[in-house]
């Protein structure tokens, strides 16, 4: 059967907000989370593209937000045999978007991106990254608590470390992550962890702070291996940032998370915001240096091994670090990266020289063609 239909279903902010508000959070705060679904604020503005590539692919696509998904899955189970339904938003904590992987596979229809176990994984940085030791990946020594209180911890903590990193468990796109996340002793690490439990309740992850460089490693199966299609980049470090370029923070985040290019234009979620700074991506599989051929070496394998352990397919990201010498450290993935933003945006014209209609139509039909195999029973 040939794919001829697409249902693209996203969270919008206001929805999202106007959610979290219902449940008791404060106003600002469930703004503050709502950010993270910039991409669906910005995806009206690629409608027309997404719509006109897939078109000439004869394939139709409607966009649905997530609550108007239960009402029209009907209609969409009588075309099951020939649609595909994908879910532009991550997670089941704070956010809806991933429960719609496992909607899909309780309707029959087929499903764009990775299986709902990866889904509902992804969100937990703490559970995946005692899954990415188990396979043998680099990882940071990780502590997890709850109202500062340890309640889990992996790796071999050093001796001493230089500084400590405190960061949100569950929440993406840099929210919770504050100037003062680096911090000095473990007693300010466990207050900014209470903090973070107080303001968002959500637990907190205390790491040595590894100085470097963040990569990001993104995907989208536009045709070929999934190695030859791995974009490497490196996010060129801004003295214009809150740190001076030494980490993101919430505050660099909240505009860049909307950018819609590779240039740094914003799209409706970031246009109200002043920019922090145009952000800059290095393409590392093409450059020389030994530092950076080792770190490209090391990640691809890396992201592989853990590509094949969590199942994930058709597009994802992975986020390291490199230290001084190339030494890659995994810190976390997505199954639903920000395929309107600038990073994903610059890894489509990069690696495929595709824009994002175009990559999606490939993808699609891609997807699609898997959808009956055996091990998605």
């Amino acid at each position: 059967m040939k794919l001829s239909n697409v249902v693209i279903v996203y969270e919008a902010e206001v929805s999202a907000r106007r959610r979290l508000v219902s449940f008791g959070y404060p106003p600002e705060v469930a703004g503050e989370i709502a950010v993270y679904l910039g991409q669906a604020t910005d995806l009206p503005d690629f409608f027309d593209e997404i719509a006109e590539a897939a078109r000439r692919a004869e394939i139709e696509v409607e966009f649905v937000e997530i609550e108007e998904l239960l009402v029209r899955l009907p209609d969409f189970r009588d075309r099951s045999e020939r649609t595909l339904l994908w879910s532009i938003t991550d997670g089941v904590c704070f956010y809806r978007g991933s429960a719609v992987s496992a909607v899909s596979r309780l309707a029959g229809i087929a499903r764009f991106g990775s299986p709902a176990t990866a889904q509902h994984l992804c969100q937990d940085k703490f559970a995946s990254l005692a899954l990415a030791s188990a396979a043998g990946l680099a990882i940071a020594p990780t502590k997890l608590l709850e109202a500062g209180v340890e309640i889990a911890a992996l790796g071999n903590w050093p001796d001493r470390a230089d500084a400590l990193f405190v960061k949100p468990n569950t929440l993406g796109a840099k929210i919770g992550i504050f100037a003062d996340s680096r911090c000095a002793t473990f007693a300010e690490a466990t207050d900014r962890a209470a903090r973070l439990w107080q303001r968002y309740r959500d637990r907190a992850l205390i790491q040595p702070f590894v100085s470097g460089d963040d990569v990001r490693v993104s995907f989208m199966d536009a045709g070929g291996g999934l190695v030859d299609q791995l974009g490497v980049d490196r996010l060129v470090k801004d003295p214009a940032s809150e740190t001076g370029g030494a980490f993101m923070t919430m505050k660099d985040n909240e505009t860049l998370s909307g950018a819609r290019d590779v240039s740094g234009t914003r799209g409706g979620f970031g246009a109200a915001r002043e920019p922090a700074f145009v952000p800059k991506m290095a393409d590392l599989r093409r450059a020389a240096d030994p530092r950076s051929r080792r770190a490209v070496a090391e990640i691809l394998a890396m992201s592989e091994r853990f590509a094949r352990l969590v199942g994930l397919r058709d597009y994802f990201s992975l986020d390291f670090r490199i230290d001084e010498e190339g030494m890659p450290t995994f810190f976390e993935f997505e199954v639903c990266p920000g395929v309107t933003i600038y990073d994903f945006q610059n890894y489509l014209a990069t690696t495929h020289g595709l824009g994002l209609g175009e990559a999606l139509a490939r993808a699609f039909q891609n997807s699609f063609e898997r959808s009956r195999a055996i091990e998605e029973a």
